[in-house]
């Protein structure tokens, strides 16, 4: 076993049994629609059924920010580019993430071929027709992590698993430390490095892990221009963080060239930095290609080293990345970097928040489980049963990693580590780091669904929620995956409108036909948005929820009647999501945070207190984006500083529109 893996595993167990103490924590008080004490009450390793961190603050969010907010992810190949940005850009998104992976350079060159850099360029240059930001993945798959060189060889001798040595007919071009067999147990390049060469034998860094076949056989094989990511300080390992520095500097040059951009304040393009740890990272730990291990170091510490480097190449070109935002793509599937220790030209940190179905309690997360009262539970206290699955998942305590850790505006410790938005500080200013989601989605076919109409309807409304919720709650930016992916999958554009673009060069007249659910919620939610919006407005009025009532009869499940375990209601999930477009104008997404989208809902109606509202002369009315209506809201009192409305709530977004005179 890697030490990479038994490090992560060494983690996962402090993060279960070695939490701080809880009892230290104050208890959340009694039903304030907002209190701290929901997210300070679990400390990191703890987890709850009842309390809810993304209840912990409200915040009210220029909606300029969500305008600004929405992107996507392409997700496959296209013919015709112009058509699927034409789309995206008409029904509101304003971001695209590409990769660019390392091995798209030459390996003797170490440029973009014309052939690949023409297919990036015709992306590019659709983003840059309509207006759509490009966010730029920097990634090294370890089935192509660098530059590399494939070929074939072929066996002069049977190889057998378990074997460290194989005979070949010849061994021209293999580099011994440099160039392996591949694709052994997966995806990957040079998975077994050929470490020393013998006449035709080649020694390996590892036993074969399965037969290769008789004599006569061929093999694939490949030959990276650098050596995986290594010790830090060691000369293999400066090596491979300046190749990478290369191909960053080589990527950012391309991209402002093909849109035109060289010289000016923006160059109008972001980076990411990787994609995630969860699969194909092999490269960053060379101890993945040896068995056993050839060194012994912290190889966790690699994931600072490439950030710091892609900095480093940024502040010391500042003419190639002028305006180009950085974000952290190593927190995509882990909860370890922290923006306190971010370099200040990394202004983001990057998730990844996929959640399938869970079923409770067996599926519950080990650790200390925190009660309603804030308390820590015994061993063998009572646990509810319940099904879930649901976009807003990480923003609940069901599970200890909840992105208020770090997109939120409490300062929190991960292991004596300073967590959250504001959390870093340099030269004694606090510098903010914000939290982009760089992918996220539900996939309806994962959930038995075969009916493509409600398939569609489903993914309408788990986008809206993701957006409304999300942008809401400090994520500065979300690329949902993918515009591709299938009408039953994960895909967010219709299937016919991808066999249209396929075939036409043109946009449809009337595109009424081709357009998603989805699209057309994300678009009439935008557009709200947009009526009357100062895009200068950054400092907003605080609006709150003085009280509330409904819900109280629909159960996510039942406790056991004590105060330490009370049923989960309807009304411990209402959803309020203020947004300020001028000085005088509000939308607020609101809903039931039902924790099951698949599961019938039935309409509640709630009668909410707003405080912050001029209420005597505003205007109140609800939309349905949905629906495309307008809903009557009934107000009930009104005073200098507040409004009482009751209006009907759904499982999916609505807006309260709130118009001060």
């Amino acid at each position: 076993m890697s030490c990479h893996v038994l490090l992560r595993r060494l983690m996962l167990f402090l993060t279960i049994f070695c939490s701080p103490m809880l009892l230290k924590a104050d208890p959340p008080k009694v039903d304030p629609y907002i209190s701290r004490s929901y997210f300070t009450s679990i400390p990191f390793g703890a987890h709850s059924y009842w309390l809810q961190p993304w209840r912990a603050y409200m915040e009210t969010v220029p909606a300029v920010d969500f305008v600004k907010g929405v992107g996507i992810n392409l997700g496959g190949s296209v013919k015709n580019p112009d058509l699927i940005a034409e789309m995206l850009a008409k029904y509101g998104f304003r971001h695209l993430r590409i990769e660019i992976g390392w091995s798209s350079l030459d390996y003797d060159t170490e440029q973009i071929p014309p052939a690949v850099a023409n297919n990036y360029r015709k992306i590019l240059l659709a983003c840059k027709k309509y207006n759509i930001r490009p966010l730029i993945l920097l990634n090294g798959n370890s089935g192509a992590p660098c530059p590399v060189r494939f070929f074939k060889k072929v066996l002069a001798a049977p190889a057998h698993k378990g074997d460290r040595e194989v005979q070949v007919t010849d061994v021209d071009g293999i580099m011994p430390g440099y160039s392996g067999i591949s694709n052994l147990t997966g995806y990957w390049a040079a998975e077994a490095l050929v470490t020393e060469i013998h006449g035709h034998t080649l020694v390996l860094s590892k036993p074969l892990p399965k037969d290769l076949g008789d004599s006569g056989a061929s093999i694939s094989m490949a030959t990276l221009k650098y050596r995986p990511f290594s010790v830090p300080g060691s000369d293999d390992d400066r090596r491979t963080l300046a190749g990478w520095q290369h191909y960053v500097g080589t990527v950012a040059r391309f991209v402002a060239q093909t849109l035109g951009t060289v010289g000016t304040k923006d160059l109008g393009f972001d980076m990411e930095i990787w994609n995630e740890l969860s699969f194909g990272s092999n490269f960053l730990y060379i101890n993945q290609y040896y068995d056993p291990p050839i060194y012994h170091y912290n190889e966790g510490a690699v994931w600072g080293d490439v950030v710091r480097a892609t900095a480093d190449y940024a502040e010391q070109h500042p003419a190639e990345f002028q305006g180009v935002a950085l974000c952290d793509g190593f927190s995509n599937t882990i909860p370890w970097p922290a923006s306190s220790q971010e370099p200040a030209r990394v202004i983001a940190l990057s998730k990844h928040p996929y959640h399938g179905r869970s079923t409770y309690p067996q599926d519950e997360q080990h650790g200390v489980l925190v009660n309603a009262l804030g308390q820590q539970e015994p061993v063998g206290a009572f646990k509810p049963h319940f099904s879930a699955l649901f976009p807003e998942y990480f923003a609940t305590a069901l599970q200890t990693e909840c992105l208020e850790r770090d997109a939120g505006p409490i300062t929190n410790d991960i292991y004596r580590v300073a967590h959250g938005r504001y959390a870093r500080v340099i030269d004694g200013h606090i510098v903010p780091c914000y939290t982009w989601i760089t992918e996220v989605n539900m996939a309806p076919n994962e959930q038995g669904i075969t009916d493509r109409r409600q398939a569609l309807m489903l993914k309408a409304k788990t986008t809206a929620r993701y957006l409304c919720f999300l942008l809401n709650k400090g994520i500065q930016r979300i690329y949902f995956f993918a515009a591709l992916g299938g009408d039953l999958g994960l895909g967010l554009l219709q299937d016919n409108f991808l066999a249209y673009a396929n075939t036409h060069t043109a946009y449809p007249a009337d595109d009424r036909a081709y357009v998603s659910p989805a699209l057309q919620v994300v678009h009439r939610i935008v557009m709200k948005m947009q009526e009357g919006l100062d895009p200068s407005l950054v400092k907003t009025r605080p609006l709150a929820v003085l009280s509330w009532k409904g819900g109280e009869q629909q159960k996510v499940f039942v406790g056991d009647g004590s105060p330490a375990h009370p049923d989960l209601t309807y009304h411990d999930l209402f959803t309020f999501l203020p947004y300020q477009v001028n000085q005088h104008r509000f939308v607020i997404p609101y809903y039931v945070m039902t924790y099951d989208v698949v599961a019938p809902f039935k309409q509640e109606t709630f009668v909410v207190k707003i405080g912050g509202v001029e209420g005597v002369q505003t205007q109140a009315f609800v939309y349905d984006p949905f629906s495309d209506n307008t809903i009557p809201v009934h107000v009930i009192a009104r005073d200098v500083s507040s409004i009482t409305v009751a209006m009907p709530a759904e499982d999916y977004p609505r807006l309260l529109i709130l118009q001060e005179r």
